[in-house]
């Protein structure tokens, strides 16, 4: 055995016996827990600025209303019927919304507005304006 290896033998030896020598009791050993972070107050997503809400007026006489409510959901009313439309992000910048079930998309952009059927490939109501 070379002089290398019997110092590490011997200083592994010591490091042992010194980690052993003390009982460190199981209860002292509990995680502390963090403090309790004070909760923020609700933050609006990033399109409640921009979404435009209200009554629009569409092509070929079509009306389509848009309201968000106080928990930030936003439904969309069309010939009567009321969609919880969910949002959806997208590279271009564009308002994208959809209710998956139904198939309907609510695209909105600066200049106009348009709702869509995805699951017939259709659109329902275009160049929409809340004037």
């Amino acid at each position: 055995m070379t002089f290398l290896q019997r110092a590490s033998v011997l200083t592994l030896s010591i490091l042992l016996a010194a980690c052993a020598s003390e009982n460190v009791p199981l209860t002292e050993t509990k995680p502390v827990p963090a403090p309790l972070q004070p909760v923020a107050a609700a933050v609006n997503p990033a399109w409640a600025g921009r979404l435009a809400t209200g009554t629009f007026s569409c092509e070929m006489g079509n009306k389509v209303e848009v309201k968000v409510d106080a928990s930030n959901n936003v439904n969309l009313v069309w010939k009567g019927s009321t969609y919880k439309m969910t949002p959806v992000s997208t590279s271009t910048g564009a308002l994208r919304f959809e209710d998956k079930g139904d198939g309907l998309v609510w695209i909105q952009i600066p200049s106009k507005s348009m709702l869509l059927n995805s699951k017939i490939g259709q659109q329902l109501a275009n160049d929409c304006k809340n004037r």
